[in-house]
């Protein structure tokens, strides 16, 4: 009875054992899994805002599943090309492995909606959103709409183009020193005050008005030429 008991125990040992050993002898992951690991965090840390997608080219099974006794260090200087290449280095044993990728980093951009003409000033109708992969753009973008509003077209541009910063200019509708309206509204009831601007300002900014009655210094937004509003914005 004991002798059937132990020979039991030891079947169940035997068991529960087979799938440790076989988790332990699971094979580690490849040089192209852990070069576009890498590649992905690094891409990710240069633009958080955009969806990286990065396709490593296949290699050989044979360098794929390349022995390394050590930690493989994946050595690449981001740039702007959309391909790269990068190293996949070994110290033991020692080797070294090229690798080519690409690299797609997905982001809404801020286009024209239609054909505007050179001096337009930009409003909310003029410009909209469009995802672009941003490493095929050949020039500086704008992510924020609201960075466009006011200003003004320094040329011609056609409709889903992307505006570029060389293409738009501030418009300023306010210049420091210059006699401005303060505008304050409270439900129906628009009240006027004449103010002295302490700094340029376009369409939608903030500037210090110095209140030319009280004296008092007060903050309010650009609504137009020579107006400054203090209600909420």
């Amino acid at each position: 009875m004991k002798k059937y008991i132990f020979s039991t125990i030891i079947t169940l040992i035997a068991m529960f054992a087979l799938p440790v050993k076989s988790a332990l002898a699971e094979a580690p992951s490849s040089v192209s899994q852990k070069a576009q690991q890498q590649l992905e965090k690094q891409y990710q840390i240069i633009n958080p805002m955009a969806r990286t997608i990065v396709k490593v080219k296949p290699l050989a099974k044979a360098l794929d599943q390349r022995r390394c006794d050590s930690p493989i260090t994946i050595i690449h200087k981001p740039g702007r090309a959309n391909r790269i290449s990068a190293k996949a280095v070994c110290d033991h044993p020692a080797w070294t492995i090229f690798i080519s990728a690409t690299v797609e980093q997905w982001q809404p951009v801020a286009i024209t909606s239609r054909a505007l003409s050179k001096g337009t000033i930009l409003g909310d109708s003029d410009v909209y959103l469009k995802t672009f992969d941003t490493r095929r753009l050949t020039s500086p973008y704008f992510t924020n709409p609201g960075e466009l509003i006011g200003r003004e077209l320094k040329r011609s541009i056609v409709a889903n183009q992307v505006i570029s910063p060389s293409q738009v200019e501030k418009k300023l509708l306010i210049r420091k020193g210059d006699v401005v309206y303060i505008q304050a509204n409270k439900g129906p009831m628009s009240v006027r005050m004449t103010g002295t601007a302490q700094q340029d300002g376009s369409l939608g900014e903030q500037i210090p008005v110095i209140n030319n009655r009280s004296g008092k210094k007060v903050y309010g937004y650009v609504k137009s030429q020579g107006v400054v509003s203090v209600s909420h914005h």
